[in-house]
């Protein structure tokens, strides 16, 4: 090693005299930093956090740590108003079922100092709590029992609410905490009345006998039509036709593997991502009450007071019966009535209030040999509004000649080129929310009149902000748009009702439907709404504007800039028509979600007939840009690779900082607020594609009904499909790995550490404060006594292999500063379970990922080194051969821990 490398290395505070040593050919010293006794003390739990981290440890048991984080974060929110009400707080009822109530009772009187007993409690939280675990059947006559998946759910909710990092290692865990509960409840069934922890039950909610239920097998994977003959199945550029099997048939497409019954259906699991069956029609799932069979008279009842008695039609051909229910009662499509038909179910949709006693509440199972995940039917929608079906039956038989001599007579006009419907008004300034794709669109010339009107040129550089900040950071670079992926249905002017997705790799702006109509995007813009989220959890706008905006890297650059330029990249932007961008701005804004007020629903308000050529072109538009909707899953999963590398720069970029004051793991939260958020996406999709749909169709039958035009004509063939079937996606494959760093200590916690300790066992501390640091691992933090890896010192390792022969992959660890040309010295920190910024944790030092083994070499007048190897014995070996060069040297085991003040 060469003499000029010198490491300043600070003895323990229990060494007399101060000294700074070299290993280089031979020895050199200098004095050091003076020792000081500084003691930890406790950080305080009330400083604001994105996520809480003030739990004291020493108020908490050892428990699985998924359980750990739900009752650390329990007692962190109790507050004095609110300890008496603990079974409000969702993360405290899901705490006491794996934690015991009486345990966690105890964890909160340790950390609030608060007199909390369980008789005091108030009853579990009735809308908050139980019928957020249940769903609308809380609401309903005669209630409903908490299943199990009803508690798995639950508990992975609450964890995702709390933006944990760690989560049970298998579903067996949470399994296993719902066993203990039905064992405690003694119910003998899969299902309990209520959430009762093991051990000691909770307060528990009065609730009316639970209804037995019908247990039903539910395919959601499309089939073929019966008529059919053949079945198509479509991935990227693979499209596979097969003659309707007799038997169970494995088809690959495209290196999907499909497995179907007789029939056609496929089974044992979701169809592949990315596959699409053109004609294919998905069965639907009714989860209304079945009302008691072979009854004279339905009972419907809903809370507080509501009751109708209605009488079965009594013949397949007598009139269904409509019955309204109580005010403000209304169903997922935003009606407040239903039908009762012969010999006795329910038409339409049930509001969730309504009840019917004696009835049979069916529940969708997985058919038998189901694999993969899971999920239950989302209730079906009515295709016809009540105005319509009311309208209809009464003037049919007087128009019928009529309508069928008008539906004859109008001709088809083909699609126009251009596609023209504008955003939805939510979507329309995506610059207020970071990177901005669509605005990419207008490619007009700096000299344009246009450009000072507003517009944006296609080479100003792109930009993100935090919005309620006023933090703003523009890319100091223009990344020109040009080749990449192209991702299309087809344009508009070929009409029908395809929705398979294709992909062409193209050189530049494709023409898609006109000027203007395809738009390259980013797939990656979340940075505003990453940090809103962390203003709404308590961190300020200083906090970000310090610590990230504003921060500079180890390598000197802007750690804002630095994030823009993450997602600024043209690997990370794809060509999409139009109404695809339309489409996913929906999902990803969250917005346009409900059936009463689908994607685009102010301009399918505008259609009033089918002759004007305005309201034709604009339901050609709709038509399109449901058929684009629909294939939206199978551009969320092509585009999966893309969108996880985006979000994995952006992940290790804040991974790098260490903030001033420790209230946010902030790689941690991203990862979980994205895995969170994306989540959500498939459901998003299909259910907005869906409620699109029937809109659509609703408006219409509606229009058919006021121009007395009817059956709506054949130049509409959207209208007359039967279901939309939109396409999902695997989100998971859009998530990085999340980050595996230790949960207690996170970078920003200021502390001490130790070598050892004395003989009276207390810790013998290394001279000065340090401060955990953000590393840019996303395994390890780093250690120094800056303010950051680019401010000030911080531990580093010296290879020296080079300078002694029994060196070979041994480091000389020690605090340099950031200018130092030494790569990191990260640490492993051991929370042993526990969380919070106040854990005495052990710890070794990294080099490479590489944990090492220590020695202290103590060569006399208060110097030592920190030798440290893959083995103690390689750490050994080496230090015997540097001992040489300083005559009377010791070595010792050194036991490291990281002490918070």
């Amino acid at each position: 090693m060469a003499s000029s490398s010198t490491l300043r290395l600070h003895p323990p505070e229990s060494t007399v005299g101060s000294a700074e040593a070299t290993l280089a050919n031979g020895a050199s010293s200098s004095s050091v930093m003076p020792a000081h006794t500084t003691t930890p003390s406790a950080v305080s739990s009330s400083t604001p956090t994105f996520r809480k981290h003030g739990a004291i440890p020493a108020c908490l048991k050892k428990v699985e740590l998924s359980c750990l984080n739900l009752a650390a974060n329990c007692i962190d929110t109790v507050t004095s108003e609110t300890f008496n009400s603990l079974w409000h707080i969702g993360s405290c009822v899901a705490a006491a079922t794996c934690y015991d109530v009486g345990d966690l009772i105890t964890s909160v009187e340790c950390q609030t100092g608060f007199n909390v007993t369980n008789a005091a409690q108030a009853s579990l939280d009735y809308g908050k709590i139980y019928a957020g675990i249940v769903g609308s059947c809380a609401w309903g006559s005669g209630g409903c029992p908490i299943t199990r998946q009803n508690y798995i759910d639950f508990y992975y909710g609450e964890l995702s609410a709390i933006h944990t990092a760690n989560w049970p290692t298998s579903s067996n865990v949470v399994i296993a905490f719902w066993n203990n509960i039905t064992a405690w409840a003694a119910t003998g069934t899969s299902t309990i009345g209520s959430i009762i922890p093991h051990t000691h039950p909770l307060q528990q909610t009065t609730l009316p006998p639970a209804p037995s239920y019908t247990q039903i097998d539910w395919n959601p994977n499309p089939a073929p039509p019966s008529s059919a003959v053949s079945e198509t199945f479509v991935k990227a550029n693979t499209t596979t036709v097969i003659a309707i099997p007799t038997n169970t048939t494995v088809i690959v497409v495209a290196g999907a593997t499909i497995t179907l019954a007789p029939g056609g259906t496929p089974i044992n699991g979701p169809v592949p991502s990315g596959v699409s069956q053109p004609g294919a029609v998905t069965p639907s799932w009714n989860p209304n009450i079945i009302p008691p069979t072979s009854v004279s008279s339905v009972t419907f009842t809903a809370p507080p007071s509501y009751t109708s008695v209605v009488a079965v039609p009594t013949a397949s051909n007598s009139p269904p019966k409509n019955i309204t229910g109580p005010p403000g009662a209304i169903n997922s499509d935003g009606d407040d009535w239903w039908l009762l038909l012969f010999p006795g179910i329910v038409g339409g949709l049930l509001p969730p209030v309504i009840g019917i006693p004696g009835g049979i509440t069916p529940t969708a199972n997985p058919p038998p040999g189901w694999t993969g995940s899971w999920t239950d039917p989302a209730s079906t929608t009515t295709s016809v509004s009540r105005s319509a079906s009311r309208s209809a039956s009464r003037s049919a038989s007087s128009s019928a000649s009529h309508s069928a001599s008008m539906s004859s007579s109008i001709s088809c006009p083909k699609p126009t080129a251009v596609y023209a419907l504008p955003d939805d008004p939510e979507n329309a300034d995506w610059q207020k929310e970071g990177t901005d794709p669509d605005r990419r669109r207008d490619i007009h010339s700096a000299s344009d009149a246009k450009v000072g009107a507003g517009l944006v040129p296609r080479a100003d550089p792109r930009s993100i902000a935090v919005n309620q900040c006023s933090l703003f950071v523009r890319n100091t670079g223009v990344v020109s748009l040009g080749a990449g992926q192209y991702y299309t249905i087809g344009l508009k002017a070929q009409g029908g009702v395809n929705t398979v997705l294709s992909m062409t790799q193209v050189n530049g702006r494709p023409v898609g439907n006109g000027g203007g109509t395809v738009a390259q995007e980013h797939v990656l813009g979340y940075i505003d709404d990453f940090f809103t989220e962390a203003l709404n959890s308590g961190v300020s706008c200083t906090w970000i504007a310090n610590n990230v905006f504003q921060s500079t890297r180890a390598d000197g650059t802007n750690m804002g800039l630095s994030l823009l330029q993450a997602i600024d990249q043209v690997a990370n932007m794809v060509w999409v028509d139009k109404p695809m961008n339309q489409a996913k701005s929906n999902v990803v804004n969250q917005n346009k979600a409900s059936a009463q007020d689908p994607p685009q629903s102010q301009n399918i308000d505008k259609i009033t007939s089918f002759t004007n050529i305005v309201s034709v072109n604009r339901i050609q538009d709709i038509e399109y840009f449901a058929r684009n909707f629909a294939a939206l899953g199978s551009y969320f999963g092509n585009t999966a690779a893309i969108f996880q590398a985006t979000a994995l720069r952006v992940q290790s970029l804040l991974s790098e900082i260490t903030p001033d004051s420790p209230d946010a793991n902030l790689s941690v939260e991203f990862n979980a607020w994205l895995r969170h958020l994306i989540s959500t996406y498939p459901a998003g999709c299909t259910s907005r594609a869906t409620n699109v749909f029937n809109y659509y169709r609703n408006k219409m039958n509606a229009v058919s009904t006021s121009t007395g035009i009817a059956p709506v004509p054949a130049c509409f063939p959207l209208y007359h499909l039967n279901n939309l079937n939109p396409q999902t996606f695997a989100w998971a494959n859009l998530i990085p790995p999340a980050p595996n760093l230790p949960v207690c200590d996170i970078p920003g916690t200021e502390g001490r550490f130790s070598v050892g300790s004395d003989a009276q066992g207390n810790p013998n501390y290394v001279i000065g404060n340090v401060r955990i640091m953000g590393s840019g691992n996303t395994d390890h933090y780093a250690l120094g006594s800056g303010a950051s890896l680019a401010q000030g010192d911080h531990y580093v390792g010296n290879d020296l292999s080079g300078a002694y022969a029994n060196c070979q992959g041994v480091w000389q660890i020690g605090e340099q500063p950031s200018t130092a040309n030494f790569p990191p010295a990260n640490i492993a920190l051991n929370c042993n379970g526990q969380v919070g910024n106040n854990v005495a944790a052990p710890f070794n030092f990294i080099m490479n990922n590489q944990q090492l083994d220590c020695v202290l070499m103590n060569i006399g007048n208060g110097g030592f080194y920190h030798i440290c190897g893959n083995t103690v014995a390689a750490a050994t070996a080496c230090a015997t051969s540097v001992q040489a060069t300083f005559p009377g040297g010791s070595l010792s085991t050194p036991s490291y821990a990281f002490h918070p003040l």
